[in-house]
């Protein structure tokens, strides 16, 4: 018995009678196995223990798994602003990888709801508290409002390209309104952070930009870690080993600076005021998490990528990805936690708080990037996502 759907256009929609890639399998097994094993830890923990397993307080009311959450969620949006390249901006040398960007933007935003959702006593009571509460003074409820309608336009988006819709001014409208949301969604994200003058150490105006540009360049990691693996095979057009090749790494080499920038002017800054509460950027630059952002996030690979030559290399490529993505979801860590050192409404004479994750909220690690891999491995088995449209289209 067949167990293909088919799309409008004749093609299978979700073919389960294709056999899956060497990849695709050890992507779905290694994923699904770690996730598997981290859920039942993360979910025996919270039924035995509840809130208690998270190393909040009364001062530390955000904890680590928002962190998290920053890091998938703001890497869906830079994974969905490279896909715009090609769908919106016509800029063609992209469109190989657009579909793939499209899915990596919606599982990796999944991923990020998923870990949010274990850290939030009742997620469920969104579904009612969100439209009836319509809290619209709130950059909070915007956040959650526009990231859904960017995961509902995100799913429109792809299945239309799985149908071959590549074209047509509906895609390209859709394309134009998911683009025009991903950015209005990772600044609200950076104003959740950014507005809160109680935080002297998040308070910024320039926080929405550092959080839409520290997205791209983890969409960039992204996509040269996958780009890693679905390379080099006998099939592979010419135009998908240039991308890979030159165009992906220039372009997270660029970022990676634009990034490198704007984080030296953060911390001269922090450093220089001497308003109360900014002596929390002085305690950061004592943090270990602060060093491996720099050094091993920033520094190595910005080593790795300086050189054409190294950039052309794959090895070299993965492994400023991983480096990068490294230093980067421990720069949402350290944000996290040192932006709440300084006691809430009161200064360093109160004293500073101290905090560490707990080990349910370490385990959740694991299952986010477990999470994904299975993911991405099931995209990659049931999906088409090689699938482009042909060059003379252009």
């Amino acid at each position: 018995m067949s167990t293909v759907m088919t799309t409008g256009a004749g093609l299978p929609l979700l073919d389960f009678d294709a056999k899956p890639t060497p990849l695709a399998s050890t992507l779905m097994l290694l994923g699904g196995v770690v996730g598997a094993i981290s859920f039942a830890i993360v979910f025996w923990m919270l039924f035995t223990e509840g809130h208690a397993a998270f190393n909040t307080s009364s001062d530390v009311a955000w904890g680590a798994p928002i962190a998290y959450y920053l890091f998938f969620l703001l890497a869906s949006s830079g994974l969905s602003i490279i896909a715009s390249l090609d769908t919106v901006f016509g800029i063609k040398v992209f469109y190989p990888i657009a579909k793939r960007c499209i899915w990596l933007a919606i599982i990796t935003m999944v991923t990020g709801f998923t870990l949010l959702a274990l850290e939030l006593g009742h997620p469920f009571r969104m579904l009612w508290a969100m439209p009836t509460g319509l809290q619209i003074k709130s950059p909070m409820w915007w956040m959650g409002t526009l990231y859904t309608i960017d995961l509902i336009l995100l799913c429109i988006k792809f299945y239309l390209l799985h149908e071959g819709d590549w074209e047509s001014k509906l895609t390209h409208h859709l394309s134009v309104g998911s683009f025009v949301v991903c950015i209005l969604a990772a600044g609200t994200l950076g104003l959740v952070f950014g507005m809160m003058a109680m935080r002297p150490a998040w308070y910024s105006p320039v926080m929405p930009m550092y959080f839409i540009l520290t997205g791209f360049a983890t969409a960039g990691a992204f996509m040269l870690f996958v780009g890693s693996f679905v390379r080099r095979g006998p099939g592979m057009s010419e135009e998908l080993r240039y991308l890979n090749d030159v165009v992906l790494p220039r372009l997270f080499f660029v970022a990676l600076l634009a990034v490198v920038a704007m984080r030296f002017g953060q911390i001269l800054t922090g450093l220089w005021s001497n308003y109360e509460g900014m002596e929390a950027h002085w305690r950061a630059i004592g943090h270990p998490l602060f060093h491996v952002e720099i050094w091993i996030g920033f520094a190595l690979p910005l080593l790795l990528m300086s050189k054409a030559a190294w950039r052309a290399v794959p090895g070299m490529q993965f492994l400023a990805s991983v480096l990068f993505m490294v230093g980067i979801f421990s720069a949402r860590l350290e944000l996290l936690i040192v932006g709440q050192e300084v006691p809430l409404f009161k200064g360093y004479w109160a004293g500073y708080t101290d905090y560490w994750p707990s080990f349910t909220e370490w385990m959740l690690v694991p299952l986010g990037f477990g999470m994904f891999l299975f993911l991405y491995g099931a995209g990659d088995w049931l999906l088409r996502l090689a699938e482009a449209r042909a060059p003379a289209a252009h």
